[in-house]
């Protein structure tokens, strides 16, 4: 399987990966939420998860603490895997 190109932060990517380990996240709450945490990551930047999932509970109550947290994970995860830049 090929992955998206070295370097390159993609929602879709980290939403998956997200729903990969929350099967019951929906597909558009995870896309929305893995764009936001991408802004988070570049304004915090670090690649600091805990911190991803507070901004996007803060900002996304109604999504839930385990969608938050999920995403914050793939999020960061993606990050470190692809060498992506923050």
């Amino acid at each position: 399987m090929f992955g998206p190109p070295q370097g390159s932060y993609d929602a879709d990517w980290v939403a998956a990966t997200a729903r990969t380990a929350d099967p019951g996240l929906p597909e558009e709450t995870a896309r929305e939420l893995a764009v936001y945490a991408w802004d988070h990551l570049r304004a915090i930047g670090a690649l600091d998860a805990p911190e991803v999932a507070r901004r996007l509970l803060a900002d996304h109550p109604a999504s839930g603490a385990t969608a938050a947290a999920v995403v914050a994970k793939a999020a960061v995860d993606f990050c470190q895997a692809y060498g992506v830049d923050l």
